[in-house]
């Protein structure tokens, strides 16, 4: 097991410091600066002992791959990466039938070749009913919830280096949980891990995002469960596209300091004024 620095942390997961040259200004000066740290994370995955006879149907295949991430709070992000990566009917291109998948037992960390290893074990347990939509928000109240989620200090102050991801509870007026990482699907499995870790449905929530949708990060979030997706960047065509064809909200350049923000998708009228 890696070491814990005072607060707790994995040794690992401090920000290295670095002497560099910065020309600013028209002039050469030799300052001190932090970098974030990014390691390799080997995943591991299989059904759980005594799901052998489900695994052909559910499309759970043993298996293993590598991430790059900020090395803390790895569980979340190796669940959720083999969630809606690995073994989602989305991408395995099996329909689980009246099946869903969760995660059973525990996430282990280990040391291995200097980086570190995740086993996740997975289960076939009945699916849940389908979730109920997110419910309508009005405009001041969508630029509350972007500036609650940013305003929140983290990784990215010193460093400039982290996007985040969140999820909100439109009912109870809250941010949720909130995840940084160094990639921007990262995030999203992060989310996605803790959502499935704490039984949390994901689909009457709002998926909130520093960073932009592109068509890959949206068919993410959407394996993940969500339907009301808000950006403080920029959204793509194939992103666009995608929310107007499956009644998506979508909603960028959330800028809660500029009081502005966009609707490209909208068929649910869930964005009032």
């Amino acid at each position: 097991m890696a070491g814990r620095d005072a607060t707790g942390l994995p040794t690992g997961a401090i920000p290295r410091h670095v002497s560099v040259r910065r020309y600013k200004d028209a002039a050469w000066g030799d300052v001190d600066d932090v970098l974030s740290r990014e390691v390799p994370v080997r995943v591991e995955w299989g059904p759980e002992p005594g799901d052998a006879g489900t695994a052909g149907t559910l499309g759970i295949a043993a298996g293993a791959t590598r991430l790059w991430a900020w090395p803390h709070g790895l569980a979340d992000l190796a669940l959720g990466h083999v969630l809606l990566d690995r073994v989602h009917p989305a991408v395995t291109g099996q329909e689980p039938g009246a099946w869903g998948i969760r995660h059973a037992g525990t996430v282990t960390e280990v040391s291995e070749g200097g980086s570190l290893g995740f086993a996740v074990s997975l289960r076939a347990t009945p699916r849940v009913t389908a979730p109920q939509p997110p419910m309508p928000m009005r405009a001041a109240v969508l630029l509350d919830a972007m500036r609650a989620f940013m305003g929140e200090e983290g990784l990215w102050d010193g460093t400039g280096c982290f996007h985040r991801a969140g999820v909100y509870d439109p009912v109870q007026g809250r941010l949720l949980r909130r995840a940084e990482d160094i990639g921007r699907h990262n995030c999203i499995d992060r989310l996605a891990g803790w959502a499935t870790r704490e039984g949390v449905d994901l689909g009457p929530r709002l998926l909130l995002v520093s960073a932009r949708v592109t068509a890959s990060l949206f068919a993410k979030a959407r394996r993940a469960g969500f339907s009301f997706i808000v950006s403080r960047s920029a959204v793509t065509t194939g992103s666009v596209d995608m929310a107007t064809e499956q009644g998506v909200t979508l909603v960028g350049f959330a800028r809660d300091r500029e009081e502005r923000f966009t609707v490209f998708a909208d068929a649910g009228g869930r964005v009032l004024e």
